[in-house]
């Protein structure tokens, strides 16, 4: 499995758009899908930060309304597909929402998790209509517990959903995503079982670092759960760069997510 993309939700594409542009990124147009639409900060490895929003329609207003009231949960609760999942996105606070994992077979990938009789939605393809027209198709799946990630497979080329070029080459240095530091749900009150979960779904072993942190080691990534979690929404990041010292992003312009640049090095 490989890291694929983080989603940020935010509440205003445009000015999201604006603000990650003025933190030194190239954000490129992503599309549209049925109810959302989205913008893109791509690195070399294919891997990218999706910028999230719901589209600016005459209901846009009415589905945050129910959203806020709970609705929209109570009807995700009547789903069997991966929708159970996506559905809740727009009920939770704006900023990072959730992650994904590139795999080969998303229905392959999810067998895994029959052992530790975790259960899984019934994955389905979804598409994005691109500015220029081009459509990307996709196939989603996913484990029906919120601290695992979603999983992707590229139907139509991997190139056409998230294409690669010159907008890679961010000015601020940011190179890739170094880390995601993970905050699990902590309503069960059983944080060591979704870690070990998440090391058989992940097919990792975890570092003990005795750092009060759990460490797992993808192709491109490191995951790290912190045990006392104390980041804003479900995860923060750490991008490598090409600068000197750690430093932290503004907030206050990063539509609610936690960003770190960090030396690659």
């Amino acid at each position: 499995m490989t890291f694929d993309h983080a989603v940020v939700y935010v509440p205003n594409l445009s000015q999201a758009i604006n603000n990650f542009t003025q933190l030194g990124f190239i954000v490129v147009p992503g599309g549209e899908h049925n109810h959302t639409h989205n913008a893109l900060i791509i690195f070399n490895d294919r891997s990218y930060v999706e910028l999230l929003s719901l589209k600016p329609t005459w209901y846009r207003p009415l589905l945050r309304l129910t959203a806020v009231m709970g609705l929209i949960a109570c009807l995700a609760d009547r789903r069997t597909d991966v929708s159970w999942r996506f559905m809740r996105w727009i009920t939770q606070s704006y900023g990072a929402v959730d992650w994904c994992v590139r795999v080969d077979n998303v229905d392959a990938a999810l067998d895994q998790l029959k052992p530790i009789n975790v259960p899984t939605l019934k994955s389905q393809m979804q598409f994005r209509r691109r500015p220029d027209g081009k459509i990307a198709r996709w196939m989603l799946g996913s484990p029906k517990d919120l601290d695992l990630p979603f999983l992707i497979s590229d139907v139509t080329a991997a190139e056409i959903r998230a294409p690669l070029g010159e907008h890679t080459k961010h000015p601020n240095g940011a190179q890739r995503v170094k880390q995601i530091n993970i905050s699990l749900d902590g309503t069960r009150g059983d944080s060591q079982r979704s870690v070990n979960r998440l090391k058989t779904f992940l097919s990792v072993s975890a570092g003990d670092k005795n750092t009060g942190k759990d460490i797992f080691t993808l192709e491109n990534i490191t995951v790290c759960i912190a045990k006392k979690p104390n980041t804003a929404g479900r995860f923060s990041l750490e991008l490598s760069y090409d600068g000197d010292s750690r430093q932290q992003l503004d907030n206050s312009t990063t539509c609610g997510i936690t960003v770190w640049l960090s030396p690659d090095h």
